[in-house]
């Protein structure tokens, strides 16, 4: 893994190297071509119970801000690495994506994954 200090920042960031033809040009390119990569026929409402339930390398989604995506096919072309996607694999990453990426659009980067919106549950009493 190769570490990367970032001027400014209060860590460095860990960053790998990418596979050939993982790079973001590759990664806009597959978004492009038509192939499938949400999983589900139409946008879905789900419930954090359903969401959890994908939570492996081969079947990963996550939340961020509401909106539920199916990173599986997105992880070898994470810059950090598909253990950083990993840490929100069946969750909500919202702060994680925030503390790491706040300058990114989400919705335009995984818009091809886009599963569905969450529905929160009501707090058991």
């Amino acid at each position: 893994m190769l570490s990367v200090s970032t001027p400014g920042a209060k860590r460095s960031r860990k960053k790998i190297v990418l596979k050939p033809g993982h790079s973001p040009l590759d990664w806009e390119r597959l978004m492009s071509s038509g192939e499938d990569l949400r999983g589900v026929k139409e946008p879905q409402r789900l419930t954090t119970d359903e969401i959890s339930k994908h939570n492996t390398v081969d079947d990963c989604w996550l939340i961020v801000f509401d909106r539920v995506y199916n990173v599986t096919r997105y992880l070898d072309f994470h810059p950090g690495g598909r253990g950083q996607i990993m840490r929100a694999a069946g969750k909500d990453g919202t702060q994680l994506f925030m503390e790491t990426h706040a300058w990114v659009n989400a919705e335009r980067m995984l818009r091809e994954c886009f599963v569905g919106i969450v529905i929160r549950e009501p707090a058991k009493t």
